[in-house]
């Protein structure tokens, strides 16, 4: 692989690490806002409701997969969690049915936690690769001037 490649790839994994950190930053940030009924269900083509039968609006978690893109490095793909909520026993919340029936956002704070940690050692050893590249390009430079 050459320096450019190299220093591409990086960049790449630099981008992963960062919709990774938006993505966990932004369950987080919504975990406790109003979820999705946890009896939904999607389907392929219809459109995605973004409001329930309050007016109020809806948070469906998501998730990021990365897939390996040979040279061009490193590809995400953002895609709803399945299932976007869970049922609660929770009179007291205020989407709770008459029978203290809640739904919470299918967010684990931990999950969460660990994958931020991740995107942070991704984005450490991005930067690394790419500092390195810096280097041999410089040295290169050197050597033919």
């Amino acid at each position: 692989m050459s320096i450019s490649g190299a220093l591409n790839t990086a960049v790449s994994g630099i981008l992963a690490a960062g919709n990774q950190t938006r993505n966990a930053a932004s369950n987080l940030a919504n975990i406790s806002s109003v979820a999705a009924p946890a009896d939904e269900v999607l389907r392929p083509g219809q459109p995605i409701p973004e409001t329930n039968a309050n007016g109020e609006t809806i948070f469906r978690p998501t998730e990021i997969q990365s897939t390996t893109a040979g040279a061009a490095g490193v590809r995400t793909q953002t895609s709803l969690v399945d299932p976007a909520s869970f049922p609660i026993y929770d009179p007291s919340a205020p989407d709770a049915n008459a029978d203290g029936i809640s739904t919470v956002a299918n967010v684990s704070i931990t999950d969460e936690t660990v994958n931020q940690i991740q995107a942070q050692r991704q984005l450490e050893a991005n930067v690394a690769v790419l500092r390195t590249g810096d280097e041999l390009l410089e040295e290169t430079i050197d050597i033919l001037t």
